[in-house]
């Protein structure tokens, strides 16, 4: 018989954890219900049930329909056991904001609120964070958004210059003693898109964000799996040298914008190769693209180009993404592990 690595305090998180995931994604069960789901027996369910009610993690929901017998009782998750806290920057009508959002266990949103910004520095998160968690403390981890490059929580690359050089995962998990997520904007829509769209594990999808007042860049994710690079530097394609300068100029002609982003395209296939582009653009249609498309059709061998759209949202596969990574934060990640005997 193969030895599993593991104690009883380990096996023990393991099995509230198995009954923990059960409630989030039916909402709901009875004991029998559980146990059949998990194959874990009627005690070792019924120890983690009574965990998850001392937690106020779960609770007690009316009796189940009898069919003869005695009711069972119902168990319901409580997804405002905690809260998590989304933070980030976004430009409209050359306005600059700062949305926030508290959202429960289950991704809805119970507080949104979009605060327009003069100047873009940490005082001014200090201060919409303060309030929020003095208003909802069951807030367990604060992530952030942001449209630059950073290193080791260090924001080293940003369109705001007051933040570059600034450590916001030290700063803010110190200040406020919780943990910290900070995430690049199109590596969250990669995100986030893939998620709402429910795409393949083995599918690659390269995520083009074209802003009108910045440089453009991209999330990559290569089999299911996002790519940041080794200092996170991936998906700055704006750096990659076609010789094309990316700004207003540039974007006012149609035809030169489709050859520029088609140019972009061709460079990206001919060493990733993958399935499909996400195009976002408040600058390109349907049409535009169609372009595109055709233009890289034209430029690469026969079944190399990739599938082609439209991005309908970059904000909501924005926030999406950022909200994927805060509930997986504190999400329990414990598992068994197969252990070697020693001779062998």
């Amino acid at each position: 018989m193969e030895n599993i690595g593991g104690n009883a305090i380990i096996i023990k998180e393991i099995n509230i954890n198995f009954v923990r995931k059960v409630l989030k994604s039916k909402g709901q069960g009875t004991k029998q219900e559980i146990a059949k789901e998990t194959g874990l027996s009627f005690v070792t369910v019924g120890t983690a049930l009574q965990y998850l009610l001392s937690q106020n993690e779960i609770f007690e929901t009316k009796l189940a329909q009898s069919s003869g017998g005695r009711p069972a009782q119902q168990y319901s998750y409580n997804f405002d056991y905690a809260y998590r806290l989304i933070l980030y920057i976004y430009e409209a009508e050359n306005k600059t904001y700062i949305h926030s959002s508290v959202i429960n266990l289950s991704g809805s949103s119970i507080d949104e609120n979009d605060i327009e910004i003069d100047i873009v520095d940490l005082h001014i998160f200090e201060e919409i964070i303060s309030k929020l968690i003095n208003k909802y403390p069951l807030i367990k981890v604060i992530s952030f958004g942001h449209h630059g490059v950073e290193l080791n929580g260090e924001i080293i690359l940003s369109e705001y210059k007051l933040l570059e050089g600034v450590d916001f995962i030290d700063h803010f998990s110190s200040l406020y003693n919780l943990p910290v997520i900070l995430e690049n904007d199109v590596h969250a829509a990669v995100l986030g898109f893939s998620k709402r769209r429910e795409l393949q594990s083995d599918e690659s999808l390269i995520y083009l964000y074209f802003p009108e007042k910045y440089h453009p860049s991209a999330g990559i994710m290569i089999n299911g799996t996002l790519i940041k690079g080794k200092t996170n530097y991936a998906g700055e394609i704006a750096n990659i040298p076609l010789g094309i300068q990316w700004n207003s100029e540039l974007y006012e002609s149609s035809e030169k914008t489709c050859e520029a982003i088609s140019k972009l395209i061709v460079s990206i296939c001919s060493i990733l190769n993958p399935h499909t582009f996400i195009i976002n653009s408040n600058f390109l249609d349907k049409y535009k693209i169609s372009t595109i498309n055709q233009i890289c059709k034209e430029s690469l061998p026969q079944n190399i180009a990739p599938k082609m759209y439209l991005s309908e949202n970059f904000m909501k596969d924005y926030k999406s993404g950022l909200i994927m990574r805060a509930l997986a934060q504190l999400e329990p990640n414990i598992s068994l592990t197969k252990k070697k005997n020693s001779f062998e």
